[in-house]
């Protein structure tokens, strides 16, 4: 092959590839308003809820306590995750004491996309030894945040995030050594 050839294949592939790519790198983020951004890198699977680790079905899955059908903000479920913003594990779902340590969660409706306004009322609960009355429940309009505690004390813990507008409801557990 000449290199006018590798020229005009070269040529052919970039044009090829211009006109197949899609007019945004975040379509459904355009779609449904995405608060980040498609450089966010792996934490936009977790942003995406259910709907984005994937499955043989084309239906999104939901876990936890699932809401109402007929609530009005429209939440379907909650996911939850063991936040830890500074700290890394010791050992199996085991977290070293001293640490800012608390949940991520997201709300998605019925069809899986996730809901980022403050559409919801979450009450977050959290359990576990030497837990101050005044830090077991903490009240939010967010729909998808963070909540973090300093814990000082070993011991199991379980925080629950729940929805009391759709009623949905999940739930982490993990330990501090």
């Amino acid at each position: 092959m000449n290199r006018t050839s590798v020229a005009a294949v070269l040529l052919s592939a970039a044009a090829i590839t211009a006109v197949a790519a899609p007019a945004s790198a975040d379509p459904l983020g355009d779609l449904f308003g995405s608060s980040g951004s498609a450089d966010m890198g792996s934490s936009n699977l977790l942003d995406a809820g259910s709907s984005a680790l994937g499955s043989s079905s084309d239906k999104p899955q939901h876990f936890g306590k699932l809401g109402r059908p007929d609530a009005p903000n429209g939440v379907k479920s909650i996911n939850t995750w063991v936040y830890a913003p500074k700290t890394q594990p010791v050992g199996d779902n085991t977290y070293p004491k001293n640490s800012q340590l608390g949940v991520r969660w997201n709300s998605t409706i019925d069809a899986g996309p996730v809901i980022d306004g403050n559409e919801c009322k979450m009450e977050i609960r959290i359990t576990g030894p030497k837990i101050p009355a005044k830090a077991q429940l903490f009240k939010t309009q967010d729909c998808t945040a963070t909540h973090t505690y300093l814990l000082r004390t070993p011991g199991a813990y379980g925080i629950t995030v729940t929805d009391t507008i759709s009623g949905a409801s999940n739930a982490i557990k993990f330990n501090v050594a």
